[in-house]
C-alpha cells in the first residue's frame, strides 16, 4: 500500500510550526516537525536524512535559506496509529566567536561578561608583609607556622621563648623583633596560619559555529594586560589580569564558550613565570 492518508512513502513532510530563537550570545536553537510513513522510516537511508549536523533547510527547502546554518542536534520519533511516525527534531547553530585578539563577524551578537570576587586562603608565609620580614624572622616563624618548633617556656628556663623542642633555643624577643614579626608571632600562636585574598575573576561567554582555536588555546596561562568586556582596572599595587581558564560545550554545530581571567594580588602576576 503505497499510499496512507494522502501521505506517500519515501517522501518527508514538513509540519507547521517550525520556530528558532537566539540568545544573547549569538547562538541559536529552534525546532521543526516532519512526518513520514512507517515504510519510509524502516529504510536506514531515509532515518539517515534525519542525521545530526543535517541542515534544516535539506530536510524543508521551504525555509528561509537563512536559516541554513541551523542544523539537526536531536531527534524525538513518535509512531502514530494510521502507519505514520512523526520526527521531531531539535537544531542548532551560530555565529562565529569572538577570536582572542577581539574581532568578530559582523553577524555575531556582543559576548556577555560576568565579574565575580572570591575569597581564597594562602598560608601567611606568602603575605606580602611576611616578604619584608628579615631571613632570621622568617626562619624562625616558618618553623614555628610548620610546627617545627614550639613557644612556651623550656625545661630549666623561666621565660617564654620559641625553641626546638630537643634545645636549640630562639629567644623570641630577639629572633623576632621588628613589629611585623611580632605582630605574625601573635597570629600564630593564636593558631592562625592563612590568610585570605580577595579574588576577582572575570569571565566572557559567547556561542557560535566555530570552536576555540589551538592560537586560544596557548594564550590559557599567560598575562593578559588588557581582556575585552572592559573589566574594572585596580588602582592598589601592581595588580594584571591572566588568562587562567577556558571552556567549550558543543551542542550539535553550535559552540559554547568561556573564558576567564583572575585578577592577580598586589604584587602583579610574575612575568618571568606567565610571559
Amino acid at each position: 500500500m503505497s499510499t496512507l492518508q494522502g501521505i506517500t512513502n519515501n517522501q518527508i513532510y514538513p509540519q507547521p510550526g517550525f520556530s528558532a530563537a537566539r540568545d544573547e550570545n549569538g547562538g541559536w536553537r529552534g525546532s521543526a516537525e516532519f512526518v513520514v510513513t512507517t515504510a519510509t522510516w524502516a529504510q536506514a537511508s531515509w532515518r539517515a536524512q534525519f542525521a545530526k549536523g543535517t541542515p534544516i533547510t535539506s530536510l524543508d527547502p521551504t525555509l528561509d535559506p537563512f536559516f541554513s546554518f541551523l542544523t539537526v542536534d536531536t531527534q524525538t520519533v513518535t509512531r502514530n496509529e494510521g502507519g505514520l511516525v512523526t520526527v521531531l527534531v531539535e537544531v542548532t547553530g551560530g555565529a562565529d566567536q569572538w577570536s582572542t585578539e577581539g574581532s568578530s563577524l559582523a553577524d555575531a551578537a556582543l559576548p556577555t561578561y560576568r565579574l565575580e570576587g572570591r575569597l581564597q586562603e594562602f598560608p601567611l608565609s606568602q603575605h606580602p608583609k611576611w616578604i619584608d620580614l628579615s631571613s632570621d624572622e622568617q626562619y624562625s616563624l616558618s618553623n614555628l607556622l610548620n610546627d617545627r618548633v614550639v613557644y612556651g617556656i623550656p625545661e630549666n628556663e623561666t621565660e617564654k621563648k620559641v625553641f626546638w623542642p630537643q634545645g636549640n633555643l630562639w629567644f623570641a624577643d630577639e629572633q623576632i623583633a621588628s613589629p611585623d614579626g611580632l605582630d605574625f608571632l601573635n597570629l600564630i600562636l593564636a593558631g592562625v596560619k592563612s590568610y585570605f585574598v580577595p579574588t576577582l575573576t572575570w569571565t566572557e561567554s559567547t556561542q557560535g559555529s566555530s570552536p576555540m582555536t589551538a592560537e586560544q588555546i596557548d594564550k590559557l596561562g599567560r598575562i593578559d594586560p588588557s581582556p575585552r568586556g572592559n573589566p574594572p582596572k585596580p588602582t592598589a599595587g601592581t595588580r594584571d589580569w591572566m588568562l587562567t581558564g577556558a571552556s567549550q560545550e558543543q551542542r550539535g554545530e553550535l559552540y559554547q564558550t568561556q573564558i576567564e581571567w583572575t585578577l592577580s594580588d598586589r604584587e602583579g602576576w610574575s612575568s618571568f613565570l606567565y610571559s
